[in-house]
């Protein structure tokens, strides 16, 4: 299977993102009978159409897993649904992404059997419901609305990750972490997962 795997750069004033050293990780050790091409993404909007598109275009892959921190969650997010809207957080207006698209796209996995893959290999994992309204719900939405549009039959879908522990040393006490070994085996049967699932399509 032939997987990009896409996470961000640091933002909001952090000096690491999860979401980018478990795809660095992964990329250094892929699964079995997985070739890895990561992307490391720019935080800002609209980016899914000037950098991820054409990356996910380019490359002929299998799938698409991206990756995403979320701060102040737990376990590891399956995330269900993106949807058609894009709220940089800066005092800007709303935005549509795709005009006259649908309202939301479900991802492209089988999210509850995801999510228990994970949690099968002892890594805390939920299915979520919302991705948000900024960048990482403009990659899955996005991507599902491009996929769906050109008839595309990919494996796809959006991950959530927690903060790292060095992340949370200047924050609230009680600010939920994981170890980035965690995190990256979390990560890897969701992947395997989704290679298991690439091969009962043929």
């Amino acid at each position: 299977m032939r997987l990009l795997l896409t996470g961000f750069e640091p933002f909001g004033g952090e000096t690491v993102n999860p979401s980018w050293e478990v795809a660095r990780a992964i990329d250094a050790d892929p699964p079995r009978d997985v070739e890895v091409t990561t992307l490391r993404l720019p935080v800002r909007g609209r980016i899914s159409f000037a950098r991820l598109i054409p990356a996910l275009e380019a490359g002929n892959y299998d799938a698409w897993l991206g990756l995403g921190e979320a701060g102040g969650r737990a376990p590891l997010s399956v995330e269900r649904v993106g949807i058609n809207m894009l709220v940089d957080g800066r005092g800007a207006p709303e935005q549509t992404l795709i005009e006259d698209g649908p309202a939301a796209y479900f991802s492209g996995l089988p999210v509850a059997e995801v999510a228990a893959a994970i949690t099968s290999a002892g890594v805390p994992a939920q299915v979520s419901n919302t991705a948000g309204t900024y960048i990482c719900n403009e990659v899955l939405y996005v991507v599902q609305h491009h996929l769906a549009t050109r008839g595309h039959d990919l494996v796809s879908g959006f991950i959530h990750l927690p903060f790292l522990p060095e992340q949370v040393l200047t924050k609230p006490p009680g600010t939920p972490s994981m170890a980035l070994a965690t995190q990256v085996t979390g990560v890897r049967a969701a992947i395997e997962r989704m290679r298991a699932l690439r091969d009962r399509r043929g």
